[in-house]
């Protein structure tokens, strides 16, 4: 049993530059890693009229093990549909060699309404590089997501999410892990 809850502050330091710092708290069986909490910094500059590019850096701390991972991506937005794509560059405790990580998104949102909307999407996660030696590239993970979200006033806003994790597994069947969410987003 897993519940994550991410809290994301996001705005404009100009009329073509965001800030994005969220942290999550994944509450996480053991064996699912336990808990773990992160921290993320992301800046986006607006290059072009639907394409906005940028990088950041987070930390992950699970069960005494802490992760460097510098980003950075690509955002197109084309009507209602966002495509993003991002390379992560993972540093582990203790791994042979950084980790290099692909992750390619596409997600459509909905309005409904009354400061309502829906969002459903896909990301595929794919690794470039393990952090081992000799681990070469393979697919990590799947991810299908659907989410409610509740503007409750021009500077707060309120959601909650399901996301279907898939980890293949070679020979083995897929490990499949389904995710509750919580998300609360604050724009200045």
């Amino acid at each position: 049993m897993q519940l994550w809850q991410f809290f994301n502050l996001t705005g404009d330091l100009d009329e073509d530059t965001r800030l994005t710092i969220d942290g999550t708290h994944r509450w996480r069986e053991e064996a699912r890693g336990d808990e773990q909490q992160t921290i993320r910094v992301t800046v986006e500059q607006t290059v072009a009229k639907d394409l906005r590019i940028g990088g950041g850096a987070a930390v992950f701390e699970a069960g005494g093990a802490t992760e460097i991972r510098p980003h950075q991506q690509a955002i197109l937005t084309q009507g209602r549909f966002e495509l993003r794509t991002r390379l992560e560059e993972r540093f582990f405790d203790g791994a042979d060699q950084v980790e290099l990580r692909l992750r390619q998104r596409v997600q459509y949102n909905q309005p409904l309404g009354d400061g309502w909307r829906a969002s459903v999407g896909g990301e595929w996660l794919g690794l470039l590089q393990g952090r081992n030696d000799g681990q070469g590239a393979s697919t990590e993970q799947w991810r299908a997501q659907a989410g409610i979200a509740y503007r409750v006033s021009k500077r707060l806003e309120l959601g909650a999410n399901y996301w279907l994790l898939v980890f293949p597994n070679g020979a083995q069947p897929d490990r499949i892990t389904h995710v509750p969410q919580t998300v609360v987003t604050y724009r200045f």
